[in-house]
């Protein structure tokens, strides 16, 4: 079995993770692979060490920022003199089967096809506000039309890219994202939350309430805000909140520092830049939010869940509702934020019922979402066409 990965490391961090696992239990397996990259990133030198990496004309793999890589999908009108070249080379070694990797390779397809004759293997890692974000609609179009089979990491973007994107249900095979459970719950274990939290700043006692991820308009960090400015004026609880993760700059960060300063609020909210501490630091919360307008499967959702945190989310925006379910945390509706802050005081007042849903939401990730699962659904579907 010889397959073409194609994929962009500039873009969708945890699908590159979750391509990079794949490949390396692919790589034990005997299987031949090369990978074509349509932007470099922080994973390049790790797909290096798997097999050949290939780099679509037009991208400097050392020298890209994510608003440079992201500027080049769109398709140019003239091909560069080097993709003739590349093309050839990649038809020249007779590929069973192509992966394509998140929304973000789509625009490539139509003219790598014509090379490289093998059937087409689609993961898509995003929901509609991606999609559109990260792809052309001839792209798409041509992505979900021309798939052998579709592999959609959650249901949620199952449902979606039937309904918006007609395409056909019996292509598409749902496969969890996951985490690395072992190495998770290692890393919890080893914890020490008092020392965490005294080189984080954060403080020592009273109930700490958090969420993680980028400073952008889809992870809802101003909802998070919004959230606080309601819990903070309804309870006199003892709290704080922490969001890791941030990039501290550009505009969204700054709308978000304005508001912060408006609501006077800046004592009692502590941002964190990207830090390998990120698991470390969600084990010292107390309950973890999901305030994200749009997210497929969040894989620090599973993470929070491992460390048994008692989560609360947003109804209809992806993968969260498809696992906190009605057991394993509370789901609250779109964007309700006054009844997400009524719920997380409620968590203030029960906390027998707060660790109930951690501890079955913990259950749930060991039972239903692992590596082994879904690499060999993955490994079974390369083998089904």
């Amino acid at each position: 079995m010889k397959i073409l990965f194609v994929s962009h490391d500039a873009n969708r961090a945890g699908a590159q993770l979750f391509l990079l696992s794949v490949m390396k239990y692919l790589k034990q397996k005997g299987v031949e692979m090369q990978l074509l990259l349509l932007g470099g990133g922080v994973l390049e030198n790790d797909f290096a060490e798997i097999c050949t990496n290939h780099f679509w004309p037009n991208t400097n793999p050392q020298k890209k920022g994510i608003k440079k890589a992201l500027s080049k999908l769109v398709k140019s009108q003239n091909e560069p003199d080097s993709t003739q070249q590349l093309l050839e080379n990649l038809q020249n070694s007779n590929f069973d089967y192509i992966y394509a990797n998140t929304i973000a390779s789509a625009h490539v397809l139509p003219k790598l096809t014509e090379y490289v004759k093998a059937p087409l293997l689609a993961h898509i890692h995003e929901l509609e506000f991606s999609i559109q974000l990260y792809s052309q609609a001839a792209d798409r179009e041509f992505l979900f039309k021309y798939a052998t089979k579709i592999i959609a990491c959650s249901q949620a973007v199952a449902e979606n890219i039937i309904e918006k994107h007609s395409a056909s249900a019996k292509k598409i095979e749902v496969i969890h994202s996951f985490v690395d459970n072992e190495t998770i719950l290692s890393r919890i274990e080893a914890t020490d939350n008092q020392s965490i939290k005294q080189k984080y700043n954060l403080p020592e006692s009273g109930f700490l309430i958090g969420g993680c991820g980028n400073a952008e308009w889809r992870k809802g960090i101003d909802v998070f805000l919004q959230v606080i400015n309601q819990i903070l004026n309804t309870t006199n609880e003892n709290c704080h909140f922490v969001w890791i993760g941030v990039k501290k700059e550009g505009d969204y960060y700054e709308q978000i520092s304005y508001d912060i300063a408006k609501m006077g609020i800046e004592d009692k909210i502590t941002f964190i830049e990207q830090t390998p501490d990120a698991v470390e630091l969600i084990n010292c919360l107390d309950i973890f939010t999901i305030v994200s307008r749009e997210d497929p499967f969040p894989l620090v959702m599973l993470e929070a869940a491992l460390a048994q945190k008692t989560m609360i989310g947003f109804d209809k925006t992806g993968g969260c509702s498809e696992f906190i379910e009605e057991d394993a945390g509370i789901i609250v509706p779109y964007l309700n934020t006054f009844s997400m802050a009524s719920s997380i005081t409620k968590l203030f007042l029960n906390q027998s019922f707060a660790k109930q849903l951690g501890q079955k939401a913990k259950e749930k990730v060991l039972n239903k979402y692992s590596f082994e699962n879904s690499v060999m659904k993955i490994e079974s579907l390369l083998g089904s066409f």
